[in-house]
């Protein structure tokens, strides 16, 4: 007769083989196997636990100080985690939501308030990260949204998967990143749930921002609220990607453009008040606005891959 250990037991044994075999995150091994994703969640804690699952950590393989401190040096970041390439990109995705749990670790307290940007490269941090303890904080969106239904890239969506994964509350900002003119934008801006949402901004101390190029395979193709036309012209001007929708050269400068007066987003001189604000991006299209969000200060932490970081140091 099957005791219930032993039906506990397989089941934490399945879902630890579909996340960490498998490569699933939580939400979709909470919709296979029909549970929530907070049970998922607590299934693989206690799967370790349990030593149903053992993890191994090589560290002399991968240990990227030497890397980590020329680019700190390079470009006076405050500090720079490199993780391991990995297989694919989804263990990838795994490496960078290991760096952010520990920075958070480190960087936040009780009562934060942690600002969130948006993109395919949060989203999967937001899907894999597991807090190293319960953090009471509060998250806010540092844009407006975009994205659309399917694409989970939502910045009101990786807010609220981090504040819940952490035991923290988060606020929406109600509004598309992208308005139709600048009046609407302006309207917008008054809008009661978007004015405190930039109200909380200015006690933001952390922020985990994404960067985007403006390539044509680009996330921001994808939402929808970009066309390929819109790239086309931005690229005209000399622009690189984007960081929270603040568009820069490679040299780290802002550059004027006709969409900016319908966006809505955390300018940069407010963003470059926060005292820790997070890059995280990797990929060889992504070389160029990553070197213009170091050379321009818009981000003081850099997480990346040690393939990427390659190549920033020969750019540098």
């Amino acid at each position: 007769m099957l005791t219930d250990d032993f039906t506990e037991h397989k089941l934490l044994s399945k879902i630890a083989r579909l996340y960490y075999i498998d490569d699933l995150n939580q939400q979709k091994i909470a919709e296979k196997l029909n549970i929530s994703r907070t049970k998922v969640s607590r299934s693989i804690s206690k799967a370790k636990q349990l030593n149903i699952v053992s993890i191994n950590i090589n560290s002399p393989a991968e240990d990227f100080t030497e890397l980590e401190s020329t680019l700190e040096k390079a470009f006076d970041l405050k500090e720079c985690l490199i993780v391991s390439s990995g297989e694919n990109d989804g263990q990838l995705y795994r490496n960078m939501a290991v760096a952010v749990a520990g920075l958070f670790d480190r960087l936040l307290a009780d009562g934060d308030i942690l600002g969130v940007g948006w993109g395919a490269t949060l989203k999967n941090i937001s899907a894999f990260i597991e807090p190293l303890r319960k953090i009471n904080i509060q998250t806010v969106p540092l844009l407006g949204g975009l994205g659309k239904s399917g694409i989970e890239v939502h910045t009101n969506a990786v807010a609220s998967i981090i504040a819940e994964k952490y035991g923290g509350i988060s606020f929406a900002m109600h509004s598309p990143a992208v308005l139709d003119s600048s009046q609407a934008r302006k309207i917008m801006e008054k809008d009661s749930s978007v004015a405190e949402v930039f109200k909380m901004a200015a006690k933001i101390n952390t922020a985990l921002i994404g960067l985007s190029d403006i390539g044509q395979q680009s996330t921001m193709i994808k939402t929808g609220n970009f066309s390929i036309d819109d790239f086309k012209y931005l690229e005209g001007l000399g622009i690189a990607g984007d960081v929270n929708l603040i568009f820069i050269n490679e040299r780290g400068q802002t550059v004027a453009n006709d969409l900016d007066e319908r966006l809505l987003r955390l300018p940069a001189e407010k963003l470059k008040d926060i005292k820790n604000i997070i890059g995280a991006a990797f990929g060889e299209n992504k070389i160029r606005v990553m070197l213009g969000a170091l050379r321009g200060n818009l981000i003081n932490i850099l997480i990346t891959d040690e393939k990427t970081a390659g190549q920033l140091i020969k750019q540098a």
